[in-house]
């Protein structure tokens, strides 16, 4: 269920909630929103995976939730979407090697990539292997939603 509600600022804010409470995705702007957009996200971690798909799907973002990279260069040619959320413990082949896949296909590598890790050293290799995108774990609900909006408009990277 979604609620709204309006900041110090006046601007309307939307929550989520669920059976335990708010998830405190507060903080991003409703307007922000776009119908439009979609996210392909590949994260081994299936509750990372299943949040993050009900986080961004509340924000209009349509989702395609992988599990593994096993065939990711055919899944993003077949559907390719506004940006990628690109875990860096992604299996089989691990975040790093799939950004240098990435880069290899012309197409491909101009989608938008939000790379997640713990690792700032990491963090900054991805940078430098084409991510355009770091979110650095634990990263805050706001800042996931933030990072992915700004990724999906065009013209707006990092």
């Amino acid at each position: 269920m979604t609620t709204t509600g309006v900041g110090m600022s006046g601007r309307q804010y939307g929550c989520i909630q669920n059976m335990a409470g708010p998830l405190y995705i507060c903080g991003v702007e409703k307007s922000m929103q776009r119908e439009n957009y979609s996210l392909a996200v590949f994260d081994s971690d299936r509750a990372m995976l299943d949040a993050c798909t009900l986080i961004l799907k509340e924000h209009g973002i349509a989702i395609q939730a992988f599990s593994n990279s096993t065939d990711i260069v055919n899944q993003l040619q077949a559907h390719p979407p506004s940006a990628i959320l690109l875990d860096n413990s992604i299996l089989p082949h691990g975040g790093l090697e799939v950004l240098q896949l990435l880069q290899q296909h012309r197409e491909l590598k101009e989608i938008p990539v939000i790379y997640m890790t713990a690792n700032g050293v990491t963090g900054d290799k991805a940078l430098r292997y084409g991510a355009e995108f770091l979110l650095i774990k634990p990263f805050d609900l706001p800042q996931l939603v933030e990072t992915v909006l700004r990724a999906c408009r065009p013209g707006t990277g990092s």
